[in-house]
């Protein structure tokens, strides 16, 4: 307990130290990240080393309290000894000395993984690489992990032993590139990512030192403390950011310690848990997920329909938003805590369930992709029912579907336009595709004609990008019967006209909203 409180107490003071230091030599080595017209709105270049000053101080204390540990491991032992008797456990409940060959060398490997993670990070805050190219180091860094024994055999679950052998590999691959990516998805706003690296970090302490795994209860109150001590700098409005290093490290070293902590005791008590502590960042990314593939975007692409952002639409401010966050993540945290310390499963779930229902019933997450879903389930029971149009009644020839999924903006005069346009050019279907992250606006609105549809080879395609001032803000996409009245040249020329009027419109309102920040 004692080695605990001083690694807590040491984190913080050395991340506090760090940090002014390395923000001032990252403007002289060009690790900032500046301001663009498109997502980053701060007004000014903002270091990007709280991934590099959180490494260094969770592996100078790390490392320091392992040797201390191997000098003079007598007066630990003493002073742990003395702390357990007085809270009713054995005195050598908390002692270092349970640290084993196999925790020194799941430790190197854990640093070892995270060293590399560290440098494509930089390399991507510095350079900017290719997705691809950070998914290979995250693959690496992985794989450094699984050669140093992050692995399990098998799952206890309702009284069945379910061997996992080789698969726990693929298991362990999918969990921390999982938790990487989806920290680092939710680093969109000031404090956001620090805010969920604390809280993981405690709950993880507290499962650790409940099963006695002092070593671990280490690492996390480090990680804990080093993060405290950042955040102090990316409280809102921040003066350092973490980076791409600093969110996938969190991610990584969390996700590491979760399979020491919880999925090594082969229990379905000990899977839930990681899986509710982390359950925030994963409900952000699948929606992510669903909200962009719905939608017809790549899954990499840039939108303003993460949590903090969904918040802030809401009308909350930043520190608001921030408190929201972690009050979601402190609800699913301490369901997998206590699943983990009274061995129920229940437990878990029902955080799970509760927080995405609270997010649900108070509307402030997950609206938008619901309404996708609905949408795209009804034009699939649609298709099946395979409705003809009727001729009688033209209000009924065509089905549509819209969702304004972040934004003030009013589409329904614009979305009428378009339909309108189907309809007078007998299209088969219309897809309105609108995101721009610099004015916080996302609009999806699909128009389909009843007509049955026709063999590919009766159907031409056409994209019209949506751009303004040197931004591509969207697309619209029309599907058309090769037997229309128009030709498609006089069909895509009357949609560009068309388009075009858009994007003035949104060529006004991005003026207008620079106009206001200028002022």
């Amino acid at each position: 307990m004692f080695s605990v409180s001083f690694t807590f107490i040491a984190s913080l003071l050395i991340s506090l130290y760090l940090i002014p230091i390395f923000s001032r030599k990252a403007h002289a080595a060009g690790l900032v990240d500046n301001p663009d017209k498109l997502r980053k709105l701060h007004k000014q270049p903002i270091p990007m080393v709280g991934g590099l000053a959180i490494f260094c101080t969770v592996s100078i204390i790390i490392f320091s309290i392992l040797a201390l540990w191997s000098l003079n491991p007598s007066f630990i032992a003493r002073v742990d000894g003395k702390i357990a008797a007085l809270l009713g456990y054995p005195r050598d409940y908390f002692a270092l000395r349970r640290i084993s060959s196999r925790d020194i060398s799941q430790y190197v490997g854990l640093f070892s993984g995270a060293l590399v993670l560290l440098l494509v990070g930089l390399l991507d805050d510095r350079f900017g690489i290719r997705g691809r190219q950070k998914l290979f180091g995250q693959f690496l860094a992985t794989t450094v992990l699984i050669m140093f024994g992050y692995k399990f055999e098998q799952l206890e679950a309702v009284g069945f032993s379910i061997p996992l052998q080789t698969f726990s590999v693929f298991f362990v691959y999918g969990w921390v590139i999982a938790s990487v990516n989806s920290v680092n998805l939710l680093d969109g706003a000031d404090g956001i990512a620090a805010t969920i690296g604390i809280v993981m970090s405690f709950a993880l302490a507290v499962m650790s030192l409940s099963q006695g795994k002092i070593i671990d209860g280490i690492l996390a109150m480090s990680i804990a403390g080093s993060l405290i001590g950042f955040f102090r700098f990316n409280f809102p409005p921040a003066k350092v950011y973490l980076g791409d290093s600093g969110s996938m490290l969190i991610g990584f070293l969390l996700s590491a310690l979760a399979i020491r902590c919880t999925f090594k005791q082969n229990s379905f008590y000990a899977f839930l848990a990681p899986i509710a502590l982390l359950s925030i960042p994963f409900i952000d990314t699948g929606a992510a997920i669903v909200r962009r593939r719905l939608t017809g975007r790549s899954i990499f692409a840039v939108d303003r329909g993460h949590l903090h952002h969904t918040l802030m639409k809401k009308g909350y401010s930043p520190r608001v938003s921030l408190m929201w966050v972690a009050l979601l993540c402190t609800m699913s945290a301490a369901g997998g805590t206590l699943s983990l310390v009274l061995r129920q499963a229940e437990y878990a779930v029902v955080a799970i369930v509760f927080v995405i229902a609270v997010m649900i019933l108070c509307r402030i997450f997950g609206v938008a992709e619901y309404e996708l879903v609905m949408n795209r389930a009804y034009s699939f029971a649609r298709r099946l029912s395979q409705f003809k149009s009727d001729p009688s009644n033209p209000a009924k020839a065509q089905v549509q579907s819209s969702v304004h999924v972040q934004g003030n903006r009013q589409w329904g005069d614009t979305w009428q336009q378009f339909c309108d346009f189907s309809d007078k050019h007998q299209l088969n279907k219309l897809t309105l595709d609108v995101n721009a992250p610099w004015l916080h606006e996302s609009y999806h609105a699909t128009v389909r004609s009843r007509e049955k549809i026709k063999e590919a080879s009766d159907l031409w395609k056409s994209v019209i990008p949506l751009l303004v001032d040197g931004r591509v803000f969207g697309s619209v996409e029309i599907q058309c019967s090769k037997d229309s009245q128009f030709s498609h040249h006089q069909t895509i020329t009357a949609l560009m006209a068309l388009t075009t009027d858009l994007e003035q419109e949104i060529l006004l309102n991005s003026n207008q909203k620079s106009a206001a920040v200028i002022g």
